[in-house]
């Protein structure tokens, strides 16, 4: 008993060391981005997208299974003071929690740590004027009003497998870009047992680092798919941020051929311009049609108590993993596509240095 408690407070120590261990940047980023984590990429996302269930549900019922199973037997097998019995049930369940945090750093949150993009790209503050973004603004409704038609055609001959495959041609280059010097193994997107749940949440996708695989909602509409997999995309190429996940699945978008795939950008962008452009932009009926589709999709089980608890829960999730704008970071990425030079292909320069 007592060396069974004397490991738990050592795994909740190691939690604590792993949490908070000052690792310099460099090795963050040669090491673990694109070492360790690019070879666990390799070798699992592979393996991950060839199960077509979420493996990720599977290994939550297991733990909670496996959990409810020890309190149980525990609580029987009890000798003495039952509040003792419960003390130490307790104590294993904490150890359990950190060996989860252990694991979710190892296997993915360090990726947190990384250099964020706008130190990785020829970003200047001075550039994100009124003006910059209005002209911005300009190009988004551009392109939403020229391709609703084309994007609409495309989803009626396009499998999913290759706009998947077209996407993660436009995908690669940038998050090369951005510094992954690895051949990213993109994942096959899947639902989970949760899905209701997600979407009375407002939850669209998510990233699961324990089974190396990419949740999607499986009633997105076609052309919601696509910049929602590149931002998930991003988070299994290691950038952890959200404002800058949604900058590359935006870039990745906006530089493509693919009618549907740059709507899909487009779509997702609209609503985080800022409202006086929105006010004065003028968008064709089909485009108005699509925004109604997809806010009607996204009410259909929609449970406002339930999105401010997930998001106040995530939003302290993201600031205890250094992310400072917690989801506010969401939508910071408009100022760094208008304070970002990029090059004839559309992809963002590095700073100078990089």
């Amino acid at each position: 008993m007592k060396r069974a408690l004397v490991i738990d407070a050592l795994v909740i120590a190691l939690a604590f060391v792993v949490m908070d261990a000052n690792i310099p940047s460099a090795t963050i980023e040669h090491v673990y981005a694109n070492g360790a984590f690019a070879w666990m990429n390799a070798a699992f996302a592979p393996l991950s997208n060839r199960v077509p269930f979420a493996v990720g549900d599977l290994e939550v019922i297991l733990v909670l299974a496996g959990l409810t199973a020890g309190w149980i037997v525990g609580l029987r097998r009890a000798r003495g003071s039952r509040l003792r019995a419960v003390a130490v049930l307790l104590a294993h369940t904490a150890a359990l929690a950190a060996a989860i945090v252990i694991a979710f750093n190892l296997l993915w949150g360090w990726n947190y740590r990384r250099l964020p993009v706008a130190a990785r790209v020829d970003y200047q503050a001075s550039r994100v004027t009124a003006a910059s973004v209005s002209a911005f603004a300009d190009r988004i409704a551009a392109i939403l009003n020229d391709d609703a038609g084309p994007a609409h055609a495309r989803m009626r001959i396009e499998s999913a497998a290759d706009m998947r495959a077209e996407l993660a041609r436009d995908f690669l280059p940038v998050v090369a870009r951005l510094g992954d010097t690895w051949p990213v193994v993109v994942t096959v997107p899947k639902t989970t047992i949760a899905e209701r749940i997600y979407e009375m949440a407002g939850v669209g996708g998510q990233y699961d680092p324990f089974a190396f695989e990419t949740l999607l909602n499986a009633a997105f509409l076609p052309f919601e798919v696509p910049r929602a997999l590149a931002h998930e995309w991003s988070h299994a190429a290691g950038f952890g941020d959200e404002g800058d996940a949604n900058l590359i699945g935006t870039l990745t978008c906006l530089r493509s051929p693919d009618p549907l795939i740059r709507y899909s950008g487009a779509y997702w962008t609209y609503g985080e311009l800022p409202e006086s452009d929105r006010r004065r932009l003028h968008l064709t009926p089909a485009v108005l049609a699509d925004f109604k589709a997809g806010n009607e999709r996204y009410l259909r089980y929609y449970n406002p108590r339930l999105f401010t608890i997930s998001w106040s829960f995530y939003d302290r999730y993201l600031r205890a993993n250094g992310v400072a704008g917690g989801v506010v970071s969401y939508s910071r990425f408009i100022r760094l596509l208008v304070g970002t030079s990029f090059d004839a292909s559309g992809l963002p320069l590095r700073e100078r240095g990089r």
